[in-house]
């Protein structure tokens, strides 16, 4: 199929058609929206609300303030993360230990410390299914932070010794602590400004 007929497909719908890692890298390059690539699959990405904006902002500027001195870098939804060898993904932020390793000519990480997701109701089973198992291949990454952008809740997976933990927080004076990064995120900052119910 050629890349122009797959790029006719709707956002954030998968593409149906098998897509090899060529043609994807092919097609992201002539184009300015995101598109994630999951082993031969396309998947494009929709806009974002103005609940999801400001919980991404919240926790920018909440790590930020806490990760700078310590040498890390904050990216945002704009640059993609590589899972070797067949994935491709548009977190809604990544946290890198100093410049980070990049591949596909600097377009994409390598080695995230921390992912974070922001749920929407069109992504939830990714983030939550294939996502979640393909981040955790990522020998550096430390967390995942999965946040709900319809109502208070984050669920924090941690990589400690080796295994992965999960912990779920839904009380606005809960914090979710990021360990490995020195840093903490309190959910009262993560939804500063949005009036949900818990």
């Amino acid at each position: 199929m050629s890349t122009d007929l797959l790029l006719e497909k709707t956002p954030s719908a998968p593409s149906r058609d098998f897509v090899t890692l060529k043609d994807y890298l092919a097609i992201a390059a002539k184009v300015e929206e995101r598109i994630e690539y999951i082993d031969g699959e396309l998947f494009f990405m929709d806009g974002v609300t103005l609940f999801h904006g400001r919980i991404q902002t919240n926790v920018t500027v909440g790590l930020y303030n806490q990760l700078v001195a310590a040498e890390y870098a904050i990216f945002s939804s704009n640059v993609s993360v590589h899972i070797a060898p067949s994935a491709y993904f548009f977190p809604d932020l990544c946290v890198v230990r100093g410049a980070g390793q990049i591949a596909r000519r600097g377009a994409a990480l390598l080695n995230p410390a921390l992912v974070v997701e922001v749920l929407s109701p069109s992504t939830a089973h990714k983030d939550l299914g294939v996502k979640l198992q393909r981040y955790r291949e990522i020998p550096s990454l430390q967390h995942y932070l999965i946040i709900d952008q319809q109502r208070v809740f984050v669920e924090l997976h941690s990589r400690i010794d080796g295994v992965w933990t999960k912990r779920a927080f839904s009380d606005l004076d809960e914090e979710a602590s990021l360990d490995s990064l020195g840093a903490s995120l309190g959910l009262a900052q993560i939804y500063r400004g949005i009036d949900l119910a818990p």
